[in-house]
């Protein structure tokens, strides 16, 4: 299609801006897609798909490290042809090679593209993703440095691998490459693993990981390198640490969202630390203007994909009334033991709701009979449930396949699903899944066993008085 107006313009081709351009466009909308790198962005090349492949051939003893990456880099290039090949194909999709910037309302021009390219449309969808979160450690040399866009170029696996950040990103790599033999020593300002999950969660991980032989240095921080014998410098509570011996320092303590260059200010899009503010829709302060995925500052492939979803809703069904609560969002970390989270915090929960109107259940997978068949040491499911009623206000699940079992737990939250009635569902035997159903039967016999002391305290904490700036559960 040659310049001139078009039904949408979606910058950038990560999964945010997939989902909206490819949603649209099967809607019968001409949509201008432009990309300034590869298709798919970080998912496809840097985050999702090669992290997942490395952590899947990882788990063959008897595969090399270096045709581990070599497999690694042809999966994760073979998608990006694959998706590029699809939207240069699609027959509502217009594909531009560039980088571009919001010139004015409804107006954007393509730089890189041959010649350039000015482009106009009644809606914008911004969707340029983030960018590893950089640190400087004074004397580390350049070529030491890594960031998950470097990672999977490696030719071969490093010996000593050291890691700052002990999030998501760097848990699933610890464990990958320690899996293909090298030694890892994990490093995280915090006093735990994974701090945006449950503290039962950190613990069964950091436990894991240590069994496995990853050295875990928590509160500590890096301040400075020694090139002489390798040498990456700490400080710790216990005082300065020496590490030696590192080869390669992976720096994962976050995301950047990609806001410059965009013509954001030109236009009034608000942007802030976590990137462009937008609301449950995707809409920023800008009519005609939309932002999706990582540069919206949630970081989550399956989030940007569900907003995507929501934005072409709004686009293709303005008379469409805007209703409806955001979905349900799932939180996946693919170390070993996986983690899996959703709804409520513990500390939401206890803003929002008395501390005797809520019970905790916990139970571990060594304590069933596929725990005890798969020899699981490290995983439990954990539910906060309001009293009486049985309504899941968040669950947490730790072990193998807990990124499968979240979403049952999602569904039960979402749908306002009782533990009473998971009590009553049949769950296949032997099944990690069969743990949700013990931590149903265990609240069933605790409510109905004694169910006017239940009822009695659950009423004396649903119908008081809430503190101020408390709801009720």
């Amino acid at each position: 299609m040659p310049d001139g107006d078009f039904d949408a313009i979606v910058i950038g081709a990560g999964s945010g801006g997939l989902t909206v351009a490819v949603g649209l466009a099967g809607l019968g909308r001409r949509v201008a897609l432009v990309e300034a790198s590869r298709m798919g962005g970080d998912c496809t090349n840097t985050g999702c798909i090669p992290s997942k492949r490395l952590i899947h051939l990882s788990r063959d003893p008897d595969r090399d490290g270096a045709a581990v990456l070599a497999d690694v880099r042809a999966t994760r290039d073979g998608l990006e042809a694959r998706e590029r090949r699809e939207m240069r194909e699609h027959p509502n999709i217009t594909l531009i090679e560039g980088r571009a910037e919001i010139t004015s309302p409804g107006a954007v021009r393509v730089e890189g593209a041959p010649g350039g390219r000015s482009l106009s449309a009644g809606q914008i969808i911004v969707a340029t993703g983030s960018r590893a979160r950089r640190l400087e450690i004074p004397g580390l040399p350049a070529e030491r440095v890594l960031t998950n866009e470097h990672l999977f170029e490696l030719d071969a696996p490093p010996g000593h691998l050291a890691i700052l950040g002990a999030g998501a990103i760097g848990l699933e790599m610890a464990c990958a490459f320690a899996r293909l033999g090298t030694r890892i020593t994990l490093i995280d300002i915090a006093d735990r693993v994974l701090p945006t999950a449950i503290p039962e969660a950190s613990e069964a991980v950091a436990t894991a990981m240590r069994h496995r032989g990853i050295d875990l240095v928590l509160g500590a921080r890096a301040t400075g390198f020694r090139e002489s014998g390798r040498v990456l410098l700490l400080e710790t509570p216990a005082g300065p640490r020496e590490v030696a011996g590192v080869d390669r320092v992976l720096i994962a303590i976050g995301r950047v969202p990609n806001v410059e260059g965009l013509g954001l200010d030109r236009v009034g899009v608000e942007t802030g630390p976590r990137g462009i503010r937008v609301d449950t829709w995707g809409r920023t302060g800008v009519r005609g203007v939309w932002a999706v995925g990582d540069v919206t500052g949630s970081l989550q492939t399956h989030a940007a994909n569900a907003l995507g979803r929501r934005i072409v809703q709004r686009i293709a069904f303005p008379w469409l009334p805007p209703l409806g609560r955001p979905p349900l969002i799932p939180s996946a970390v693919f170390s070993d033991p996986e983690v899996a989270w959703v709804g409520l915090t513990p500390g939401a929960i206890a803003g929002r709701c008395a501390p005797g109107a809520v019970v905790h259940l916990r139970v571990d997978l060594a304590d069933t009979d596929r725990g005890l068949t798969d020899d699981v040491r490290h995983g439990f499911v954990a539910i906060d449930a309001v009293r009486l009623t049985g309504r899941i206000l968040g669950a947490t699940a730790v072990g193998p396949g807990a990124s499968e079992l979240i979403a049952h737990l999602a569904l039960a939250i979402d749908r306002r699903i009782s533990l009473l009635r998971l009590s009553r569902q049949v769950y296949a035997y032997p099944t990690h899944a069969g743990a949700i159903g013990r931590a149903a039967d265990d609240f069933a016999r605790a409510t109905l066993g004694n169910l006017p002391g239940e009822a009695a305290s659950y009423a004396r904490h649903r119908f008081r008085r809430p503190r101020p700036g408390a709801t009720r559960p």
